[in-house]
C-alpha cells in the first residue's frame, strides 16, 4: 500500500526556511558595479563616504557616471574561483548586489539598458554566471536589491546619501518588475537583501506578497522597512547589546570605511584581520546571529589578495572548530566574563579569547551534571573539571597548543541543560513574587519605516522564579495605559490571555484587576514567566509597555 507523506503546509515550510537560513551563520557578500572601476577616487581627489555610493559622494552628473559602463570588462572575474572561495572560507551563502543605488543591474533586465549585458564591452549576466556556479558547488545565493535608483528618471529625485527617499508610484511598480526578474530568470534565491528607501507601508507589503509567491522560501531582509521581513538587519557593522528575540543578521566590510573596493584603502597586518573577523563571527552566532561578510573585488574583477587571506585564515579556524558556529546557538547561559558561548543539545562551546593568567575557567551559575570537558580541535586534549554552588570550574593546563585566534572548549553534560541564570526573582517576606520591567529579561526586534526611523523593540520579556513550594498562585497585573493590547502570559509554557481593554489612565503601581487564578509555579528549581504580545503576526512589533507590575502571591 501507499502511504504519501502529510503535505505541508505553507507555515511549516515558511519555519522551515526560516530555519534552514539560521543554520547558515556565515556567508559572503560581495559589493561589486560601476563603483569599482573609480574605486574611491574622482578627477584625480579621494572620495571619502562609502566607495560605492561615488556618484552621490563625489556629486558625479548622471552622464559621466553612465560613461564608467563602456570602462566595464572585468576579465579577470570567475564566478567558479569566487564560489570556490567561499567554501574554503566555511561560508554557505553567497549575496551579491545586483542593482546598488546607482542604478546601474548587474544583470540582464528588460527594464533598462543600464545594465551588464546591454551597457558594457563584458556583455554577459553577472549574476547567472555566479548563481550556476554558487549551485555547482552547494551555496546558497542571494541577491542585494536597492530601492532607491539615482538613475531611473522615475524616482525621486537625488537630495543626499542618507538615501532615505520615498519611492514614487512609478519607481515602485520599477523595482516590483525588477524584483520579479531577479525572482525569476536566476533559480533558487535564498534571500533578497533589500536596502534603503523610505517605502510605504503598502508599498513593503506589496512587495513582500511579490517574494513570497514568486519563492516562498526566499528570506526577505529587514531593510524592506515596516516590519515586512523575515529577518532583522543590524546596521552595517553592529552587533546587538541585548538579547533578541527574532532571526538578525550582522552585516560586516572588511573596513568601516567602505563595501566596494577602494585603491587607497589601508590594509594592515592580515593576522590582526584574521583575528578581528573570527571574534566577530563567534561574537554575533554567540548572540543568535548570522555573519554577512563583504568582499569588494576591484574593477577587473580581481579579488583583492588582502582580503581572500582573511577569508582563507577564517575558514582555516572553521575546519577545527565549526562544530561550535553551524547549527550551533546562543547559549541561554549568560556571557560570562571571560569568553563566548555557543551551545547544542547536551554541549557548550566556551569559546576562550584570551587564557585566564591562572588557567582557570569558571562557568558562572552552571548546575549540570558533566560527561566530559575537552579542546574541540583535539578531543584527546581532555580537561580536568568540577562543579559547585557557583557553577562550572574547567582547568585549561593541559591546552599547551593555544590557537592564537580562539581555542574551542567542549563541555558535553547530562539530561537538560540546568543553570541558575543571575537575575533570579525570590520571594518577598510575604512570600509574593514581584515582576517589574526593570527586573525582566528582554528580548528585542527592530521596527520603522527607514533606516533613520528603525528602533529597538521589547517583543519578550521572561523573568526566572525561584520557588519549590508546589502550591497554586494567583496572578494580579498592573500595566502602564499605553499597552492596549492583549497580552500572553506564559508560565512554565502553559499560556494565559490577558486583555488589556480595562487599563487604567495613569499608572500608580496598582494592580488593575487582572488575575489569573490557579497558577502553579511547579519546577524544582528555576520556573519561567514570560510576556508578549498575544497576536504574534508581527513578531518585531513591541509589547509598548513602558511600566508594569505582576504580583504572583
Amino acid at each position: 500500500m501507499n502511504r504519501s507523506k502529510p503535505e505541508k503546509s505553507a507555515h511549516t515550510d515558511a519555519r522551515e526556511a526560516l530555519t534552514d537560513w539560521e543554520n547558515q551563520k556565515f556567508s559572503m557578500f560581495i559589493h561589486w558595479g560601476l563603483y569599482s572601476i573609480p574605486a574611491g577616487v574622482w578627477d584625480g581627489q579621494k572620495i571619502n563616504g562609502y566607495s560605492e555610493q561615488i556618484k552621490g559622494h563625489a556629486k558625479i552628473p548622471t552622464q559621466a557616471y553612465r560613461k564608467l559602463a563602456a570602462r566595464f570588462n572585468p576579465t579577470n572575474w570567475n564566478a567558479d574561483s569566487v564560489a570556490l572561495l567561499a567554501r574554503k572560507a566555511g561560508m554557505r551563502s553567497v549575496v551579491i548586489t545586483a542593482k546598488h543605488h546607482d542604478g546601474f543591474c548587474m544583470f540582464d533586465s528588460k527594464y533598462t539598458a543600464f545594465d551588464v549585458v546591454d551597457a558594457t564591452p563584458y556583455k554577459k549576466d553577472v549574476l547567472k554566471d555566479l548563481a550556476a556556479a554558487c549551485k555547482r558547488h552547494n551555496l546558497r545565493f542571494g541577491v542585494y536589491f536597492s530601492m532607491i535608483d539615482w538613475d531611473y528618471e522615475g524616482a525621486a529625485p537625488f537630495v543626499s546619501v542618507r538615501n532615505s527617499d520615498s519611492i514614487p508610484p512609478l519607481h515602485h511598480q520599477y523595482n516590483l518588475n525588477q524584483i520579479e526578474e531577479l525572482l525569476t530568470n536566476y533559480g533558487e534565491i535564498s534571500e533578497i537583501w533589500f536596502d534603503m528607501g523610505a517605502p510605504t507601508f503598502n508599498q513593503s507589503k506589496e512587495i513582500a506578497a511579490l517574494v513570497k509567491r514568486l519563492q516562498p522560501n526566499c528570506m526577505i531582509s529587514g531593510r524592506l522597512w515596516n516590519d515586512q521581513g523575515d529577518f532583522v538587519v543590524m546596521g552595517d557593522n553592529l552587533k546587538p547589546d541585548f538579547k533578541m528575540g527574532v532571526p538578525w543578521q550582522t552585516p560586516a566590510s572588511m573596513f568601516p570605511e567602505t563595501w566596494s573596493y577602494r585603491s587607497w584603502q589601508e590594509r594592515p597586518d592580515v593576522e590582526a584581520k584574521i583575528d578581528e573577523k573570527i571574534h566577530d563571527l563567534i561574537t554575533v552566532v554567540s548572540l543568535g546571529g548570522n555573519y554577512l561578510l563583504n568582499i569588494g573585488p576591484t574593477g577587473d574583477g580581481t579579488i583583492v589578495p588582502f582580503e581572500k587571506q582573511v577569508l582563507e585564515g577564517i575558514g582555516q579556524w572553521l575546519k577545527e572548530n565549526g562544530e561550535a558556529i553551524y547549527g550551533a546557538t546562543a547559549a541561554p547561559i549568560e556571557t560570562q566574563d571571560r569568553g563566548l558561548i555557543t551551545a547544542r543539545d547536551g554541549k557548550l562551546y566556551l569559546h576562550i579569547i584570551s587564557f585566564p593568567e591562572n588557567d582557570q575557567l569558571t562557568v558562572e551559575g552552571f548546575n549540570s551534571s558533566i560527561k566530559s570537558a575537552y579542546l574541540l580541535s583535539d578531543s584527546t586534549i581532555s580537561l580536568p573539571h568540577s562543579t559547585n554552588d557557583t557553577g562550572l570550574a574547567i582547568d585549561l593546563k593541559n591546552i599547551t597548543n593555544r590557537d592564537k585566534y580562539a581555542a574551542v572548549v567542549v563541555v558535553e553534560y547530562e539530561d537538560e541543560l540546568r543553570y541558575t541564570p543571575k537575575n533570579v526573582v525570590y520571594p518577598a517576606e510575604d512570600g509574593a513574587f514581584i515582576l517589574t520591567w526593570d527586573n525582566a529579561t528582554k528580548f528585542h526586534s527592530f521596527s520603522g519605516h527607514d533606516y533613520y526611523s528603525t528602533k529597538a523593540t521589547v517583543v519578550k520579556s521572561r523573568w526566572y522564579l525561584s520557588d519549590n513550594n508546589k502550591k497554586s498562585y494567583q496572578v494580579n497585573l498592573a500595566f502602564s495605559p499605553d499597552a492596549i493590547e492583549p497580552l500572553r502570559l506564559s508560565v512554565n509554557n502553559k499560556g494565559y490571555v490577558i486583555p488589556l481593554t480595562d487599563a487604567a489612565n495613569s499608572f500608580k503601581n496598582e494592580l488593575t484587576g487582572q488575575t489569573i487564578n490557579s497558577v502553579h509555579l511547579y519546577l524544582d528549581g528555576m520556573n519561567v514567566i514570560e510576556l508578549s504580545l498575544e497576536d504574534r503576526s508581527n513578531p518585531h512589533k513591541g509589547l509598548n509597555i513602558e511600566e508594569l507590575k505582576i504580583e504572583i502571591k
